[in-house]
């Protein structure tokens, strides 16, 4: 029995009898630690030295590591965001050839996460992260793979995933621009809803305070009137996106409960919309807000004790799914003794 399939079978069993898996999210950045290149010890793990990142699915090799962390036994992943698509994408885009091989890496990518991890869904990631939402103008390219060049819905993309931090720019300023971002935003829907062969759903990444009045006193809700409803900022990203993630970006369950529901939560499960919170494991923010290894008086910085805050979720926010970021900075990174890589070999990643 292959070592995917042995995963598919203990986390698809629960006591009961009855399927049962985890329905986390992860982000797929282009690149993430290795430690199969030579030097690349704990030290160097610890500094995060980028000559000790390599690509996270162009070979077999390294698609495997991804597929294997999905299925993880209890911490399975069912959503990913795909990273270096764009470039791929616009160029057989452009020249109208889905023969191209990185359009067919593109094509071999999505097939085999289709097939080996039970119910996964595959995002196309954008993230230009400027005020005109330029990924609307991206969207097109996903559309066009998956109308002319994918055959089934197993070559397809299962959506769009948009990562625009640009309103964090504008969050404090009057309403017109901020309608304009909406607009924006909504356009990316719209363009997703040219794809004819399936649905291309779309996805959008929030910052917990985006909804907030910006003053030194006590939380409370800024409304904008947009769509014909008054409301949060956040409520109206919601109605636009099919999902959102939520970046809560903490440490400790009640602020990642506190950030939950100033991010609109509650709305998100009565409208229907799932909603990730987004925990960070990469270096290079502040001690409380990441699990990288550091020392610090906020907990302990290791897998270990991340899996435990998912399972602290309250009925608060029973509904909320975990959202890991990222893949490989540092989770299953394997470059440290409290962030293994979970994948069937530990040999040098080849091919």
């Amino acid at each position: 029995m292959s070592f995917t399939s042995a995963l598919f079978i203990v986390a698809m069993v629960s006591d009961s009898g009855v399927i049962s898996r985890s329905r986390y999210a992860m982000y797929v950045w282009t690149t993430g630690w290795d430690s199969s290149i030579p030097g690349c010890d704990e030290g160097k793990f610890l500094t995060w030295d980028s000559t000790c990142t390599s690509h996270t699915w162009d070979t077999p090799a390294k698609r495997q590591w991804l597929w294997d962390t999905c299925n993880l036994p209890g911490r399975e992943v069912d959503l990913i965001f795909l990273s270096d698509v764009h470039r791929p994408l616009e160029r057989g885009y452009l020249s109208n050839d889905c023969s191209l091989p990185e359009i067919q890496r593109i094509k071999t990518a999505l097939t085999e996460g289709h097939a080996r991890v039970p119910d996964l869904k595959i995002y196309a990631l954008y993230a230009v992260s400027d005020l005109p939402v330029s990924e609307q103008f991206l969207v097109k390219f996903v559309v066009w793979y998956n109308d002319i060049c994918a055959a089934s819905a197993a070559e397809r993309f299962d959506g769009i995933a948009v990562n625009n931090e640009a309103f964090s720019k504008i969050k404090c300023g009057k309403e017109k621009p901020i309608k304009t971002y909406l607009d924006n935003l909504m356009a990316v829907k719209k363009e997703a809803k040219k794809q004819a062969n399936g649905v291309l759903k779309t996805h959008y990444s929030i910052g917990w305070h985006w909804g907030l009045q910006c003053s030194t006193g006590p939380a409370t809700s800024r409304l904008i009137s947009w769509g014909g409803k008054r409301a949060k900022v956040t409520t109206h990203m919601i109605d636009i996106f099919d999902s959102v993630d939520a970046q809560v970006a903490y440490t400790r369950t009640s602020q990642v409960v506190e950030r939950s529901k100033w991010a609109d939560y509650d709305y998100a499960v009565t409208a229907g919309k799932p909603f990730y919170t987004t925990i960070y494991t990469n270096k290079g923010t502040a001690c409380q807000t990441t699990y990288f290894p550091q020392s610090c008086p906020w907990g302990e910085k290791t897998e270990a004790a991340m899996f435990a805050l998912f399972d602290s979720y309250p009925k608060d926010i029973e509904h909320a799914r975990p959202c890991i970021h990222y893949f490989r900075g540092i989770y299953s990174s394997g470059g440290h003794s409290d962030w293994p890589a979970h994948k069937q070999s530990r040999d040098v990643l080849v091919g």
